[in-house]
């Protein structure tokens, strides 16, 4: 495989938005993390983003300057039928919804769903819990990332509608394997409470009135539009109780064994 460029001319701080692309899509390069060992990620390698069918034809051109290699869907087919993603001449599309079954089965996601009161949205939030901590094992979507990025088809690019939860778990997955603290991994998942500040912000001020006799109304609020920095821990806490560790769960979840991980981490580091 030949030698990875570092896109130079899109430089910038990691998780700071330099793009032409406005924040409320929460269009992310993952480049520019520092590993543990002091390593960076190249950028112009890892994308993410929210729904692409958001763009405007100027962000839709600047999309399209990246040269993107593989785009992954992480939609369900309803949510990608519904409003589809733009043609990208060239690159090569993967649908696979993040959403996993086990646990979820009961979770309505629906906005009806969402705005469960009393008893009910109190179970709403405790399943959501579950669910999303539940979300990177046996995630078939996730082990069709990981097969691209083993296979060297970069760049890449995933999203969901948001850009937040399923875009988020694989983003956390992607940056454990590349050897980035878990702190920073935290950080970049919260991330997306900035980029979509003024859509978490409008629907809290929608709902104040509610919110004040119903409490739980913001904190479902908080997981429809934004992300929780509880759930963010939840996610790697459970990794690590179930697996004993990041590197053990690599090697059970995709089997990649510590060899394996370093080369990845020598492909994609500078």
């Amino acid at each position: 495989m030949s030698e990875l460029p570092v896109r130079s001319d899109l430089q910038h701080t990691p998780g700071q938005n330099y793009f032409p692309v406005r924040d409320e899509i929460n269009f992310r390069d993952l480049g520019g993390y520092r590993s543990s060992d002091g390593r960076m990620i190249r950028q112009g390698c890892f994308y993410r983003s929210g729904g692409l069918y958001k763009m405007n034809d100027s962000e839709l051109a600047f999309l399209k300057s990246l040269h993107i290699r593989t785009l992954l869907d992480l939609r369900t087919k309803a949510e990608a039928a519904k409003k589809p993603d733009p043609v990208l001449p060239g690159v090569t599309v993967l649908q696979h919804s993040g959403v996993v079954s086990a646990g979820g089965e009961e979770i309505d996601f629906s906005p009806a769903g969402m705005k469960l009161l009393g008893e009910a949205g109190l179970t709403q939030i405790e399943n959501m819990h579950q669910y999303y901590r539940m979300m990177p094992f046996h995630n078939e979507a996730l082990h069709i990332l990981m097969k691209e990025v083993i296979c060297g088809n970069v760049p890449v690019l995933f999203h969901c509608a948001t850009g937040k939860d399923r875009t988020g778990v694989a983003a956390m997955i992607l940056l454990l394997l590349l050897g980035v603290p878990e702190q920073t991994v935290l950080q970049d998942y919260l991330l997306s409470n900035f980029y979509r500040r003024d859509v978490i912000r409008r629907h809290m001020e929608e709902d104040q009135t509610v919110i004040r006799q119903h409490p739980e109304r913001e904190a479902l609020l908080q997981l429809q539009h934004g992300v929780s920095p509880k759930i963010g821990r939840e996610i790697l806490e459970n990794i690590r109780m179930t697996c004993g560790g990041y590197e053990e769960y690599f090697e059970q979840e995709y089997g990649l064994g510590q060899a394996e991980i370093e080369k990845l981490r020598n492909r994609y580091l500078v």
